[in-house]
């Protein structure tokens, strides 16, 4: 029920790559990047505190989830995600640091983003 209230709160689901980001509902800094390739867009997410943890990590791991799961709606095709280990306490777990929604999935739309 709560997702439903939210719902319409949320701008509307694109239906192709030319849409506009409203500001109102990404927070700042948290869209690092919207990278073109051709006629392909992936936009790149991670907080400073993400981004910080990245940096530090000796082993980057990569995870991808393509449509065939539907974790992301159309336009886009994939999920993207780079994941390290972080320490807390006693405790290391392996967590994603960045995200990407990705519309491609060619060896040029990796090597961009």
């Amino acid at each position: 029920m709560a997702n439903r209230v939210r719902g319409k709160q949320r701008p509307e689901e694109p239906t192709d790559l030319e849409f506009t980001i409203d500001d109102l509902h990404v927070p700042e800094s948290f869209l690092r990047a919207d990278v073109r390739v051709k006629d392909r867009r992936h936009l790149v997410f991670a907080n400073d505190q993400q981004v910080a943890l990245l940096s530090k990590a000796k082993t980057w791991y990569v995870q991808y989830v393509d449509a065939t799961f539907r974790v992301v709606n159309t336009p886009f095709t994939q999920l993207f995600s780079v994941h390290g280990y972080v320490k807390s306490g006693g405790s290391v777990k392996q967590v994603p640091l960045v995200m990407v929604v990705m519309s491609g999935k060619k060896a040029k739309d990796y090597s961009k983003v």
